[in-house]
């Protein structure tokens, strides 16, 4: 009797354990991310424009883009940062604000910029200088610009400065007169007048 009695109560037992739940596992799940895993996100790099006037080459991110020269310029709150394609003219070591004249909106600078001769092949440019001015008619109020330029100086293109005075010496309020000479018979004269300054840099190939 006895026997039965604990054989019964064993069978209970195992029937019990038979019919209880599998604890539920409690451990959070992380969420996929919405973003496929082969996408490749790309921070836009802004680029911090200075609030002080200055000149410098911006070279391109890939082998397809242009070697840039830029020109800060400020005037109050306004700043403007201008770029043009300039492969020679790198890294300049001297530039300057020549002239500069606000009349309503609009600001007219005249810029001198300066740089050693940085050659690839040509070796017998390493003594050189590669010189450019810069008319800027820039309207501070739509930041739209109309620019000529001038190479006075190139030891790369064969420009050689024949002005007597230093440039950078220049009063601001005298005409401004420089001759270069661009090989052959090209003798080049190159003016511009601060009392005349709408008309900007005016040349000649007569001096």
């Amino acid at each position: 009797m006895l026997r039965l009695f604990i054989l019964s109560l064993l069978l209970c037992t195992f029937a019990q354990a038979q019919t209880k739940k599998a604890p539920v596992n409690k451990t959070p799940v992380m969420e996929t991310d919405s973003i496929p895993s082969d996408s490749l996100i790309v921070e836009e790099e802004i680029e911090v424009v200075s609030h002080e006037f200055g000149v410098k080459t911006k070279r391109p991110k890939n082998n397809t883009g242009r070697v840039k020269l830029c020109l800060n310029l400020v005037l109050g709150d306004s700043v403007l940062n201008y770029c043009v394609n300039d492969s020679v003219l790198k890294d300049p070591e001297m530039s300057k604000v020549l002239f500069q004249k606000q009349v309503a909106d609009t600001n007219y600078v005249l810029v001198y910029v300066a740089a050693f001769s940085k050659p690839v092949d040509k070796v017998a440019c390493d003594a050189g200088k590669e010189v450019k001015l810069f008319f800027i008619r820039w309207n501070t109020k739509t930041n739209k610009v109309l620019a000529s330029q001038k190479s006075i100086e190139s030891c790369m293109r064969g420009i050689e400065n024949m002005t007597k005075e230093p440039i950078t010496e220049w009063d601001g309020k005298s005409v401004l007169q420089i001759n270069y000479y661009r090989g052959g018979n090209n003798f080049m004269e190159l003016k511009f007048d601060p009392a005349n300054y709408l008309i900007g840099m005016q040349g000649s190939k007569e001096f």
